[in-house]
């Protein structure tokens, strides 16, 4: 037989099975009972069952198929004359079961059992119908609990929509008796069709300098999942996106991968944990001494993929304990920097077009590319090229964990350009970065540390001095920076003593005196439920002479051209309750170059659809001093916000709604909320029913709900709660997993017929029997009889006959209520 081993367990017992099966059809009216082969599945109808020879016959029948215990669902089974189990080569994904390589290209119908299990074996429960196949754990994919396979994604329907806010306010300024208006309005909106999205962000606004307001647009473009690639396809205007080169706006084609597609364990850096069980075993993994993962495995090799990140930066420890009692333990380190990949994953993306940069009117074309891969454990590569007639790039990088050592990501950038000047540059930019978590709960991280090398230019620069070329302008001004450190320490002291983080920034530039140094020291702690913090800043900046920015300066400071400032400000949070809902109190204090600089002290707190703030601020610097008040209120249709501020040399007032929309086939619906990826919940006939508990999200008066923000390409679980007596929600949870940006429609089956409930008796005065049934003219199901003689109806109107079927000795006996009446008894007459 295929496999390791195949044992047969529940063997059919033939006189059970024929009677169980005869049992269930038989027919009622006492004919010759014959067994109908054609009821059963695949080619068992075929089988031979009358001889009781063989354990089970020849064919291909559809059995539950487990892996490893776990129900994966029906599959094709083909068994032969000498009881070998095949199965079709395209269910290894539907198993998560990793398909060998010698069997990628295969072309074969059915496959021996044998090519699924890596050594594993078979248990065929004839019985139950049910396969186990039982396979090593290192040979099953991991699956995300919250990932859905994309034959269960939801393109969703065609409509249109708009996500906006929108925000008034009116300044007046008490000294000069000035009033200053400003409009804001942005809006992200789509069309949907046929699987593709036009998408627009845009934004309007207007103020004193602009009294008839102006648009920009910042996106434009057409955009459409490509689930077969777990990619994303974009055409029109957009921006590149890369995590190494600079991001820049551009009209031409995107295609890159897109993670949101990928279980959550795919898109973030942690180990996998390998190993070998001697038997059945379980495997438990901790960090801190706390167990944060367990699986049962089969003996065989194992490999653990789907861990996630706990927050916590220290080794893990692995046990196997195996079935004998005996325990096996390792180690195995963990450290991360942000180009680390999970072993086996990968990103890519692809970006061709033309710069267009506003008020930029140099547009050159280009192409850029890059591509990332975890090799294993502790190694992770990378690299990428932007290219133009007039340009080269090319970057390669690695980012490598270190056992004890932590993890270092580094890469180098050579860049070659020739400007419109027909002048050369040619050079290079190093980044390197380090992360290391230690024993003693100390997280260190110099998170970047560039140098860009007197010649180089990244394609941004690239832009920018060929445009100042154009303007017959001088480059000599324009800043290309240097170097730039980024060093983080973050230490948790023991239990009650807090955190203490330290942070420091530097950045030069080349052509250019300017400079920025950036220190600053934060201890934070709670007492009780009382959090507070402290924090010392120091900054300082070099100016250059002709930097406009710098004119105060250069008066104040004299040739020095430089600025120091030092800042200690702490900050302390209450939390409080207010009339049942939860608020905080908040006091922050800051002192600058050693004397007061500001405070201010507020109250936030929320209700169910309301959020508000007070607050009072004094500003030493600027002399004055403000009050404030804001507040929000969320609803069903759109969110709604105001504020005042009032102080000693100014008055503000304002006001502003958010909210989403989406037309439809159906009509047009609002939300409160914002959102990129919609579900259209319709509930017909049911109104005022919650939305997963959260009382700002009800139908309308049709039954109908926007939800705006939905989770791409994850299951989406929809619970409707329904207070309204008269309708009913058959089945109130549904769910969906849409595209990113798509509109998704589900519909609820409801029940909005009303209740009626009537007394009424036998013609000689007895009770109805409990239970009866009741039926209208065309023997349609009405009801039943309740206690205390009561009908109990359902139905749009109330009928004008009412029949009841009940059984009296033996026999059948149907009664007729006519023109019936809630507030009288009535009479059921034979």
């Amino acid at each position: 037989m295929n496999g390791k081993s195949v044992t047969i367990s529940g063997v059919f017992n033939k006189s059970k099975l024929v009677y169980a099966l005869l049992a269930a059809l038989y027919s009622q009216q006492g004919h010759a009972a014959a067994f109908n082969s054609s009821f059963l599945m695949g080619d068992i109808g075929s089988a031979d069952w009358s001889s009781g020879s063989k354990v089970i016959s020849a064919g291909i029948y559809d059995l539950d198929v487990s892996v490893n215990g776990a129900w994966r669902g029906k599959f094709p089974v083909k068994v032969d004359e000498k009881n070998n189990i095949f199965m079709k080569p395209d269910v290894f994904g539907s198993l998560l079961v990793k398909k060998p390589a010698e069997m990628k290209d295969t072309t074969e119908e059915w496959l021996p059992a044998s090519t699924f299990l890596h050594g594993g074996s078979t248990t065929l429960n004839t019985g139950k119908m049910e396969l186990n196949l039982v396979i090593p754990q290192a040979f099953v994919i991991s699956k995300d609990q919250r990932w859905v396979a994309p034959e269960m994604w939801d393109p969703g329907i065609n409509g249109a929509y708009t996500s906006y806010n929108f925000s008034y306010y009116n300044s007046h300024r008490k000294d000069d008796v000035s009033d200053a208006d400003n409009i804001y309005l942005s809006m992200r909106s789509g069309l949907n069709l046929a699987g593709w999205s036009l998408l627009d962000n845009s934004t309007f606004q207007r103020n004193r300098s602009n009294k008839s307001g102006y648009w920009t647009n910042s996106t434009r473009y057409l955009e459409r999942p490509l689930p077969g690639m777990n990619a994303l396809l974009r055409v029109g205007d957009s921006y590149t996106e890369s995590p190494w080169f600079d991001n820049m706006r551009f009209r031409g084609v995107s295609l890159r991968q897109d993670l949101r597609m990928y279980p959550d364990s795919y898109r973030t850096y942690m180990p996998v944990i390998r190993g070998m069980a001697n038997s059945n075993a379980v495997v438990k993994i901790y960090q801190n001494g706390q167990i944060i993962h367990q699986v049962n495995v089969p003996a065989g090799p194992f490999s653990i993929e789907d861990l996630m990140p706990t927050g916590s930066r220290s080794d893990f420890q692995v046990d196997v304990v195996n079935a004998g009692g005996s325990t096996e333990s390792f180690i195995v380190p963990f450290s991360t920097v942000s180009d680390m990949l999970r072993p086996g994953s990968s990103e890519w993306m692809l970006n061709a077009g033309k710069v267009q940069i506003s008020n930029v009117d140099f547009h050159p074309e280009f192409v850029q590319g890059s591509y990332s891969y975890g090799v294993n454990n502790y190694l992770s590569v990378y690299g990428g090229a932007t290219l133009n007639n007039d340009y080269q790039s090319l970057l390669a990088g690695a980012a490598v964990s270190v056992p004890y050592l932590g993890s270092v990501s580094s890469n180098i950038e050579r860049a070659s350009a020739t400007l419109k000047n027909g002048q050369s540059s040619d050079g290079q930019r190093i980044k390197f970065s380090w992360s290391r978590y230690l024993p003693t709960k100390t997280n260190i991280s110099i998170a970047s540390y560039y140098y860009n090398s007197a010649e180089y230019l990244s394609f941004n620069d690239f832009v920018y001095i060929n445009r100042l070329i154009q303007q017959d302008n001088s480059t000599s001004g324009y800043k290309r920076s240097k170097k730039t450190y980024s060093i983080s320490l973050d230490q948790t002291l023991d239990d009650g003593w807090g955190r203490i983080a330290l942070d420091a920034y530097w950045r030069d530039y080349w052509n250019s005196n300017q400079s920025t140094r950036q220190y600053s020291l934060t201890y934070s702690n709670l007492w009780r439920d009382i959090s507070w913090s402290i924090s010392a800043r120091r900054t300082h900046y070099e100016y250059d002479a002709d930097d406009s920015s710098n004119q105060y300066d250069e008066s104040h400071y004299g040739r020095s051209r430089s600025q120091d400032e030092n800042r200690i400000d702490l900050s302390i949070t209450i939390p409080l309750k207010i009339f049942d809902t939860n608020a905080s109190l908040v006091t922050r204090s800051g002192m600058k170059d050693g004397k007061y600089a500001n405070s201010d002290i507020g109250l936030n707190g929320s209700t169910d659809n309301v959020d508000y703030n007070l607050s009072m601020a004094d500003d030493n610097t600027n002399r004055t001093s403000t009050l404030n008040a804001w507040g929000a209120m969320r609803t069903s249709a759109v969110k709604l916000t105001g504020n005042y501020s009032e102080s000693n040399n100014y008055r503000q007032a304002g006001f502003g709604a958010s909210g989403s929309a989406v037309l439809w086939s159906g009509g047009l619906l609002t939300s409160g909320s914002s959102g990129t990826t919609f579900v259209i919940l319709d509930s017909p006939g049911v109104a005022n029913a919650v939305v997963n508990g959260n009382p700002a999200m009800k139908t309308n008066k049709s039954g109908k709900v926007l939800y705006p923000y939905a989770a791409p390409y994850r299951m989406n679980n929809f619970r409707l709660e329904n207070n309204d007596a008269d309708a009913e929600v058959k089945g109130n949870i549904r769910h969906v997993a849409p595209w990113a940006g798509s509109i998704s429609y589900v519909k609820y089956n409801t029940d909005t017929r009303k209740v009626f409930v009537i007394e009424a008796y036998k013609s000689d005065g007895q009770p109805l029997p409990f239970g009866a049934e009741l039926l209208d003219k065309k023997n349609a199901a009405l009801g039943y009889v309740s206690q205390g003689s009561q009908m109990y109806i359902k139905a749009d109107v109330l009928p004008k006959f009412i029949f009841v079927k009940y059984t009296q000795d033996e026999k059948q006996q149907k009664c007729k209520v006519t023109n019936p009446s809630e507030s009288q008894r009535n009479i059921c007459v034979l």
